[in-house]
């Protein structure tokens, strides 16, 4: 692998039921029993709205992941969703089962509701599956700001 000034977190398969998508540039290794595929946003809206393009990885198989994040492990949520919903705000899911439904949708139900509050369009997962979410900026923190802050604690 090459250094990295972000945190390397370990994802087990098991635990997303044998798969995940994840955002780009986030893979750095797995087990051998892993396999890396490119998967084409599943609807117009995800691909285009969402402004992170058209492909994304995905893992599956049986096996460790391991991972680029921006934030260290103990600073991203898990979401379990069971034939639920969830809207996620920017680009804060990093990583979601592909058993989900994911688009890109407004808000509100009109633009001129979306433009007065200022949020306009959202991220929303359907259906059984994880999320993983770093809720916090993505230039919050370097590797360095992180472990000087270990050692003055």
């Amino acid at each position: 692998m090459e250094p990295t000034y972000k945190f390397v977190i370990l994802e087990d398969l098991a635990n997303w039921n044998g798969n995940m998508v994840i955002e780009d540039g986030m893979f750095l290794a797995c087990d051998d029993t892993v396999n890396m595929n490119v998967v084409a946003r599943s609807n117009i809206s995800s691909a285009l709205l969402g402004q992170e393009g058209l492909f994304n990885n995905a893992l599956s198989g049986v096996g460790i992941v391991a991972l680029e994040s921006r934030v260290p492990q103990e600073e991203l949520l898990v979401v379990d969703l069971q034939d639920d919903v969830v809207k996620i705000d920017g680009d804060m899911a990093i990583a979601w089962s592909n058993t989900l439904t994911y688009t890109v949708e407004r808000t509100t139900k009109t633009l001129v509701g979306s433009a007065a509050t200022k949020e306009g369009l959202v991220n929303v997962f359907r259906g059984s599956g994880r999320i993983l979410i770093a809720p916090v900026e993505e230039k919050r923190k370097t590797y360095y700001d992180y472990m000087n802050e270990k050692k003055k604690s």
